[in-house]
C-alpha cells in the first residue's frame, strides 16, 4: 500500500466531502474523505471516476489500519459492525 495524496481539498462538485487520502494498493486506487454533515469518513474504492463501496472487510480493514498508521485517522470511535462506514474524525492540520 502506498499513500499519494494527503492533500485536504473539497471532493470535486461536492462542499459536503473533504478529501483526507488517496491510497493505491497494487493497481486499486482507494480514497478516504470526511463528510462535514454527518461528521463521519468514509473509505471507498476509485473505479472508473466513480465512488464504490469496499466489499471485501478484510481489505476495509486493512485500509483503514493503514490510514490510522500514518496519522491520516485518528483511532476514536469503534468500527461499525456493518461495514459500511468507519467513523474516524481526520486529524486537523
Amino acid at each position: 500500500m502506498k499513500l499519494t495524496d494527503t492533500s485536504r481539498y473539497w471532493m470535486p462538485g461536492q462542499k459536503r466531502f473533504l478529501h483526507l487520502a488517496t491510497v493505491h494498493h497494487s493497481v486499486r486506487e482507494f480514497v478516504a474523505m470526511y463528510d462535514t454533515q454527518e461528521t463521519c469518513t468514509y473509505i471507498e474504492e476509485i473505479t472508473g471516476g466513480h465512488l464504490s463501496r469496499i466489499e471485501d472487510d478484510s481489505l476495509a480493514q486493512e485500509l483503514n489500519d493503514f490510514l490510522v498508521f500514518n496519522k491520516v485517522l485518528l483511532m476514536d470511535k469503534p468500527m461499525v459492525p456493518d461495514k459500511d462506514w468507519y467513523y474516524r474524525k481526520p486529524i486537523k492540520e
